[in-house]
């Protein structure tokens, strides 16, 4: 018995402890909670002081919380947690020998960039940042702002809801006008339309403008608009049914808008004529010597962008906009420049997004950009110098086209300049001054950077790089990029893949796809990544190779026609793109089992991995999809109406999963969270109604209390149910 104890004991005794744990389950070894205690902050955010280029941030390699300010103009790095420092400070202002163990530090406050705050045997310190001194902090009479809700801006009045009418009072002696009478649930002034008090003041949806006695307001009618309900099971002492509005594609009666313009002179309010198309929607851009907004048509894609005079209440077209089949509302910006002299509008007119520049009366002046590459986000822009700032995506030859650069250009389009050289993804926060921007740049296989740089981008100083010794040490590996072709054969997809840390390429792995359809945005991270949301490190310690790529269709960040191309096929349009890039990577690595190939996803990828196990059976054998929206009837009406359209009549036409239960051959496992008001447990119920109906056999998980992201022991246990059903049945 004692051999047989040994046996199995010798190993456990010579291994080192981390070892034999990552030998004995390395799945949870490398789960995400074990991970994440290996490193510390990744990047950054700045806090810029009183407008300037300085900053502080908060960063640190361990559990501690480090403060540290950054002057750009002197180079200047201070680590404002440093407790020797402040201990020998301490020490000189109060003529003591100081215990660094009673030292406390906490971060500036709400309207306190100055400094941090440093406590010590009940007495404060202001630890300044510009001048790295500590100053006594003397008691004096508290300050109280006036955290009033819409006064206007020379404090004289102020707008309110009650009763979800709007009012306008006097604040010199509170004299009330009302100004609104017709309001009511649903059809508010105020900022929450389900409000049920009566007599209660209530911030309003108004907004003042600067400089004027007028003020406008948007109201948004709900009172048509239909609801869905989810019951709180764990809900003491009786279950809870929560009942909410919730459009969905096709529906007859959805969310109506209306525009005002108020004037305190006159203690008027006044109706604005927006309307053009039936169900159009409504955002406001600016409001100065004229409010500008837009009007955007049911069917998605035509808009246009209107001014409104406050004093006449004339309404004038500026810009028409046709974008077929849908406008990219991911990219899509409007910025009013110059009190509305100029408008920098963004457009896929051209098959590739770019910036367009308007004077005020929607006269063309011409492109800012353009090219065969995708303008995205703006970063800042400067009307003194008439320059751009923004990302760009694609441009740079030879470089993934997902990895995000940052451009300058001039409004004339000349001068297009790359800031941000780095063959990396770039993250940044522009300085208020406009001199410098801080930049965080890192890839999948390259820890991240963050650097200062000036306006031109030539570099200033390093901010923060994260050590990572402690993680690599753990034994983590990042995952592998990869390309691969389309279906079409022509299309460069992008995708990660991951590997037991064992790996022995001798041996044929199964493989599990993790999916998600998109359209807005694909899970291929592009950024050095450790705790990828869909624990996909851990699930490969099972013994898998786990992938996922993206597909036509799927990210708003390359072509109009890269980013289009499911239109009208919301359920299937990535399915191919996925057995194509499988395929290909299968041919080019051996130790891929194409035999034993399994697929799950979230959300709208597990109304992807159930399309894909029914659809192709010989191809994928098991699927875990948790809250998909498999009945696309039922989901989010602005997502089924852009992205799978909807006729002139508002009907709504689409391929249901449910449809597809008499196919199902493989493993089947359906999650999904009790009180998801997000994609709603009928999503998943429906179609295991239609499974029970084929007489097909399934398994199910329905987790109480969880909403469509789960949360701490519920998320732990999907994860650790998500692999075991891979490991029992691939």
């Amino acid at each position: 018995m004692l051999k047989h104890i040994c046996k199995y004991c010798l190993p456990a005794l010579l291994l080192p402890g981390w070892l034999f744990a990552q030998t004995e389950d390395p799945a949870r070894y490398f789960d995400a909670p074990n991970l994440g205690r290996q490193f510390g902050s990744l990047g950054i955010v700045p806090f810029f002081i009183d407008g300037q280029d300085k900053f502080w941030f908060v960063a640190s390699d361990s559990s501690e919380r480090n403060y540290y300010f950054i002057d750009p103009a002197t180079k200047t790095k201070r680590n404002m947690s440093d407790l020797p420092v402040i201990a020998e400070k301490l020490a000189l202002l109060r003529k003591e020998v100081i215990d660094t163990a009673a030292v406390r530090i906490s971060g500036p406050g709400i309207g306190n960039d100055k400094g941090i705050m440093v406590t010590y045997s009940g007495d404060r310190y202001l630890y300044a940042f510009s001048s790295g001194e500590l100053e006594p902090v003397v008691a004096g009479a508290p300050k109280y702002n006036d955290w009033r809700n819409g006064l206007s801006p020379d404090r004289k009045w102020q707008l309110f809801a009650r009763s979800h009418n709007l009012f306008l009072r006097r604040c010199a002696d509170s004299s009330e006008f009302q100004l609104s009478h017709d309001a009511s649930l649903y059809y508010s002034f105020g900022i929450n339309d389900d409000d049920t008090s009566s007599v209660r003041d209530a911030p309003s949806e108004a907004v003042w403008i600067k400089g004027t006695p007028r003020f406008y307001v948007l109201r948004k009618d709900r009172r048509r608009v239909g609801t869905m309900s989810v019951v709180h099971t764990l809900f003491n002492p009786r279950p809870r049914l929560e009942t909410y509005k919730y459009e969905l594609p096709g529906d007859k009666e959805v969310t109506q808008y209306e525009l005002f313009i108020g004037d305190t002179s006159s203690k008027s309010l006044v109706r604005i004529h927006t309307e053009k198309w039936k169900d159009q929607e409504i955002t406001v851009l600016h409001a100065g010597r004229k409010i500008f907004f837009l009007r955007k048509k049911r069917t998605c894609d035509e808009m246009e962008l209107c001014s409104v005079d406050p004093a006449t209440a004339e309404v004038k077209n500026l810009i028409h906009e046709t974008s077929r089949p849908f406008i990219n509302e991911d990219l899509f910006k409007a910025s009013i420049l110059q009190d509305g002299n100029r408008i920098l509008w963004w457009s896929d007119r051209t098959g590739w997004g770019h910036y367009y520049l308007y004077d005020g009366t929607g006269k063309l002046k011409g492109a800012v950009t353009s090219g065969e590459w995708t303008a995205g986000r703006i970063v800042k822009i400067d009307t003194t110098a008439e320059k751009l700032f923004f990302y760009g995506y694609g441009r740079q030859p030879g470089i993934n086209p997902y990895y995000a650069f940052v451009y300058s250009v001039q409004f004339s389009g000349k001068k297009l300049t790359l800031l941000t050289p780095e063959n990396a993804t770039h993250h940044v926060f522009m300085a208020p001054g406009g001199t410098c921007f801080v930049d965080t740049y890192s890839r999948i296989d390259m820890p991240p950077r963050t650097i200062v740089r000036r306006a031109d981008g030539r570099e200033v100083m390093e901010a923060w790089k994260p050590d990572m010794s402690r993680l690599y040490a753990y034994g983590w590996k990042a995952p592998e990029m990869f390309r691969v072709k389309a279906a079409d054969g022509v299309t460069d997809i992008y995708g990660l893949m991951w590997k037991p840390f064992d790996f022995d390429s001798t041996r044929k792995y199964p493989v599990i796809s993790q999916v998600y359809p998109g359209p807005q945005t694909e899970t291929v991270w592009s950024e050095f990544t450790v705790l990828d949301r869909y624990n996909n490190t851990s699930l490969a310690q099972c013994g898998f190779v786990v992938v996922c790529m993206g597909h036509r269709g799927g990210s708003p960040y390359r072509s109009k026609a890269y980013y289009t191309y499911g239109y009208g096929n919301l359920r299937d349009y990535a399915l191919e793109d996925d057995q194509a890039g499988l395929r290909q990577l299968a041919a080019r690595y051996a130790f891929m089992d194409t035999t034993r190939i399994g697929v799950f996803g979230h959300s709208g990828g597990g109304m992807m991995a159930v399309a894909a196990l029914c659809k192709y059976p010989d191809f994928y054998k098991v699927a875990v999809a948790s809250s998909g929206n498999h009945d696309n009837r039922i989901y989010n009406r602005t997502w089924g109406e852009t992205y799978q359209g909807i006729d002139t009549a508002f009907r709504f036409n689409v391929q249901l999963n449910q449809d597809l239960a008499a196919g199902l051959r493989g493993h089947l496992l359906l999650v999904t969270g009790e009180v998801d008001a997000n994609v709603h447990p009928g999503n998943t119920y429906r179609l295991v109604n239609a499974l029970i109906h084929e007489g097909k056999e399934f398994d199910m998980l329905v987790l109480p209390g969880q909403s469509h992201t789960y949360e701490g022991d519920f998320k732990s246990y999907f994860q650790q149910r998500l692999r075991n059903y891979f490991k029992e049945h691939l």
